[in-house]
């Protein structure tokens, strides 16, 4: 092999010496070497035995051979490690490949949510540990504070029992005789020793000496007196709180008093006398705060402020107690002047800064007194049409400039003035607002008044006057379909009924039946019969339903109107069932124009508020004959409603007045059929009258009281009200009684949640949350849950998610007994519907729900407001004479704001309303036997 060089620039140069050939062909392998792994010809050891080879043997050509050898042996091994790279080279490709056509599961969303719950548990874990460090501190504040301060107080008594000591001793010490210090003599020379004799002092110092010991006994009978007076905690409180407000407010202990505090001189340089016997009055009022803390505060002293204004309190009076009994005793006192100064200014300030916030508290009181009174003004004037007893009248007036002159003198007179005129203005644009949406002008267009008098026969004079006047004349084939199509309109109450819910709403109304089961059978009944009739018997079987609607719809449209009307003959013409039945079998009847001159014909007659529901029928021309057939049946029951209630009103004066007399025969005959007995009313009445002592039971008043006494523990009270529970006298006004405690059963439910939210929130219990209250009770209790009433009070303040867990948690005690009284009143409305609509008599014994033992309460503050809201009803009840009632009445607000519940004044005055209108007119109807069980009772007390 030729081992030379084979560069192309030296083929034809001459063989360089050994020595050089060695020096080249190094270079030349050194240049060519690429592999970080060298093989063996890169060693030393190679080199070193080639170029001895060399210079032994004679140069390169002796060796050529080996060279060869060792050469190709390196270029295999070259081969071998490029294979195998290459090899390796394709395999990292191939896995590559393979990882990058695999598809991978993208788990970053995973990942962020992981990270996210991991980062909100650690800040709640942060949150928790500084929550806890806070309260920690925040406790430790607290029991360093109240260490600090008793031990104050121990350091402070402890001073006050050494000054005391110290004082006594000194008095002790001064009133000791003792001889003037000498040196001492001999016995025998003392007895020689003549009295010295007394120095006559001039007029100027004797006067000087008389004049200090008048200034030193003043202050000693200037505290007698007023300890004298009685003023002191430990005497005002064996007192009433009534007899301590009379003991302050005479002019003897306010001028002992104000002796005391400038004998003290804790008035200062105050000259205006007006000013210091304001300031005399708040002195006394802390030892009224202090002797009387439940009487005096709102809050029994329970609120913070007031807790610092009973401590402020205490801490001056001890002090002014202890300085005048040193004065009365002629010692110095332990408090200097200028802390008894320091200790009043203190009080005086947490003193007007407490009533500054009690004042906005009353005054809105007082204010709502105001309102409520001048809404039972206007409410007498429009039930009464302007004769209002003047008795009355002049009660509420009087009660209302009281109230004025009292909001004059807390807030002034401009702001007085103006808040009870926005006030004023607010609740009549409401009221005038609400009756306006409640009282829609049903009065039909067409309608003549007919006057009812109730003379001589009241059964017969309270039939609706809406009966129908005349039998229809019915053909044979439709007699029987007219009559299943009336059974589909509204059927009214037993006369009796009406009567008596006259009595008690003068503008009662019917309202449309209500679509119960029975009646929705029965109109799925009636269509699936007429579409099944037309479809199978021709134009035979639909002339004979077309003339059967042509009756009942003539029938009743010509009960709407009067003969004299216009449409009187345009009626009778128009809906002739023979000429439409045969226009129907000669198929030339158009529907469309029957249905459309119908609904010209009713917009001519029906009211007002029935124009809409008039004009969507006319319009619907999507609908079939049948569809449309019934949408006008109930067009004209609404009519005919309206007819019946406008019937009613004329009627309602002469109801009202003679009512009461078909009510007593009626009660009367079910007594002689032994219909039912006395013996629930003599219970009832027994019972109430144990709860009612201390007046003559001969009274009218006893007898009210009585009467209020066990209407309201018949509603009111926190056990399962049933039907057997309830006296003869009442049974008509079963369901307006569980109308009663069911709404009211709500209203403690709401008004007990938001006394418990206020106080978990520390908040003032008697804080208006009017928007509160009133969405609470806008919600309809039997289609909400525990978690909307919460989110409803959340809307509108924050609380931590222990306060909200605890919220729960209470209503879901609290909502069931509400819930359930609901219930029982639904269930109860829906079996008197369904009687009257069958033409059977309602019993209300045989079908007690099963809520009946579950509408109670169980929850500690709701049996508080409910026993305490009973003994409201029953104060208001329970009131004979005017000015009682007055007074009563414009007390409502600060009562109810007593009992936690200050935005329910509207929503109690108006339970109370229907309360007392059923008490007048029970015993309007039933005096009879209420005197006779009222009569054998007394006499079986007396025995």
């Amino acid at each position: 092999m030729d081992t030379t060089n084979h560069d192309p620039a030296q083929a034809g140069a001459p063989p360089a010496p050994a020595r050089l050939a060695a020096r080249l062909q190094r270079r030349s392998n050194s240049r060519r070497r690429s592999s970080a792994h060298s093989s063996r010809r890169s060693s030393i050891s190679s080199l070193h035995s080639r170029a001895s080879t060399l210079s032994c043997h004679g140069g390169p050509y002796s060796t050529h051979i080996a060279q060869h050898l060792r050469r190709a042996s390196i270029i295999e091994n070259r081969k071998a490690r490029l294979a195998e790279r290459a090899a390796h080279a394709e395999q990292v490709r191939l896995r590559a490949a393979a990882a990058k056509a695999t598809p991978k599961s993208s788990n970053s969303e995973e990942k962020a949510l992981a990270a996210q719950a991991a980062r909100e548990k650690l800040l709640a874990e942060i949150t928790a540990r500084c929550e806890e460090e806070v309260r920690r501190a925040k406790r430790i504040a607290e029991e360093t504070k109240e260490r600090k301060a008793a031990e104050h107080a121990r350091l402070r008594d402890e001073m006050a029992e050494r000054h005391a000591d110290a004082a006594k001793r000194r008095s002790n010490y001064q009133m000791n005789f003792r001889r003037p210090r000498t040196t001492s003599l001999a016995a025998v020379e003392e007895k020689k020793i003549e009295p010295e004799e007394l120095r006559k002092m001039s007029q100027d110092a004797a006067a000087k000496v008389i004049q200090r010991a008048w200034r030193l006994s003043q202050p000693r009978r200037i505290a007698s007196a007023f300890l004298k007076a009685g003023i002191s905690v430990e005497t005002l409180k064996g007192l009433d709180f009534e007899d301590v407000t009379k003991l302050i407010s005479t002019e003897a202990t306010m001028t002992a008093t104000m002796r005391l505090v400038k004998c003290l001189g804790i008035l200062g340089h105050e000259t205006d006398e007006n000013a210091r016997r304001g300031a005399v009055r708040v002195f006394l009022g802390a030892f009224m705060v202090v002797a009387h803390p439940v009487q005096a505060f709102s809050h029994g002293g329970k609120e913070p402020q007031e807790q610092d204004l009973i401590a402020k309190g205490q801490a001056l009076v001890t002090a002014v107690e202890t300085t005048a009994a040193a004065l009365g005793e002629d010692v110095k006192p332990s408090a200097t002047f200028d802390e008894l100064q320091l200790l009043f200014k203190d009080f005086t300030s947490a003193f007007h800064a407490w009533k500054t916030q009690d004042l906005g508290i009353l005054a809105d009181v007082m204010v709502g007194s105001f309102v409520n009174l001048d809404l039972i003004i206007q409410s007498t004037k429009e039930e009464r049409e302007g004769n209002v007893a003047d008795e009355y009248l002049q009660a509420i007036r009087t009660e209302q400039t009281k109230i004025l002159v009292r909001l004059k003198r807390l807030i002034g007179h401009d702001k007085a003035m103006d808040r009870i005129r926005k006030a004023v203005r607010k609740a009549r644009r409401d009221r005038a607002a609400e009756r306006s949406k409640e009282s829609v002008e049903h009065v039909p267009r067409a309608s003549t008044p007919v006057e009812m008098e109730i003379d001589n026969a009241p059964s017969a004079l309270l039939t609706p006057p809406a009966t129908p006047s005349r039998e229809i004349q019915r053909s044979e084939e439709a007699s029987s379909f007219v009559n299943r199509l009336g059974l589909t309109m509204t059927v009214l109450p037993p006369n009796r009924e009406i009567a008596h819910e006259i009595q008690i709403n003068g503008t009662y109304e019917v309202q449309q039946q209500p679509w119960t089961d029975a009646r929705k059978d029965l109109m799925e009944a009636l269509r699936h019969g007429m579409r099944k009739s037309i479809q199978s018997g021709g134009l035979q079987a639909e002339s004979a339903w077309t003339r059967s609607m042509v009756i009942l719809v003539k029938d009743k449209l010509m009960n709407l109107v009067s003969q004299r009307h216009p449409l009187h003959d345009r009626i009778d013409t128009f809906l002739d069932a023979t000429l439409i039945e045969q226009q129907v079998q000669k198929g030339i009847f158009v529907y469309n124009d029957f249905f459309l001159t119908l609904a010209n014909m009713v917009k001519q007659i029906c009211s007002p508020g029935r124009d809409e529901i008039v004009r969507q029928f006319s319009d619907d021309n999507s609908s079939d004959t049948i569809e449309r057939l019934f949408n006008l049946i109930n067009i004209l029951d609404l009519l005919t409603l309206d007819h019946i209630n406008f019937q009613f009103r004329l009627a309602s004066k002469s109801v009202i007045e003679r009512g009461h007399e078909h009510e007593h025969l009626m009660f009367e005959k079910d007594l002689e059929a032994r219909v039912h007995g006395l013996e629930h009313m003599e219970s009832w009445w027994t019972n109430a009258r144990r709860g009612i002592s201390g007046a003559n039971p001969n009274t009218s008043a006893y007898a009210n009281a009585v009467y209020a006494r066990a209407l309201t523990d018949l509603v009111f009270s926190n056990n399962p009200f049933t039907y057997e529970h309830l006296p003869e006298t009442l049974r008509l006004d079963y369901i307006r009684l569980l109308k009663v405690r069911a709404r009211t059963f709500h209203v403690v439910a709401v008004a007990s949640t938001l006394l418990t939210s206020k106080i978990r929130l520390r908040r003032n219990r008697e804080a208006l949350w009017s928007k509160e209250a009133e969405r609470l009770m806008k919600v309809d209790i039997l289609c909400t849950d525990v978690a909307s009433i919460v989110r409803q009070i959340e809307s509108g303040h924050m609380m931590p998610d222990s306060t909200k867990s605890g919220l729960l948690d209470f209503v879901s005690r609290v909502l069931p007994a509400a819930v359930n009284a609901a219930k029982k009143l639904k269930t109860a409305e829906q079996e008197h519907w369904e009687a009257i609509q069958e033409r059977r008599e309602y019993d209300a014994a045989s079908g007690q729900p099963e809520a009946d033992k579950t509408d109670v309460f169980s929850e500690q503050v709701a049996m508080f407001i409910l026993k305490s809201l009973k003994e409201h009803f029953f104060y208001r009840l329970a009131a004979s004479s005017t000015a009682e009632k007055v007074r009563v009445t414009s007390g409502a607000p600060e009562t109810l704001a007593r009992i936690g519940m200050p935005e329910f004044v509207a929503e109690v005055g108006g339970i109370v309303d229907v309360l007392d209108r059923v008490k007048t007119v029970d015993l309007k109807a039933h005096e009879k036997w209420y005197d006779q069980i009222a009569t054998e009772s007394n006499e079986a007390a007396v025995t």
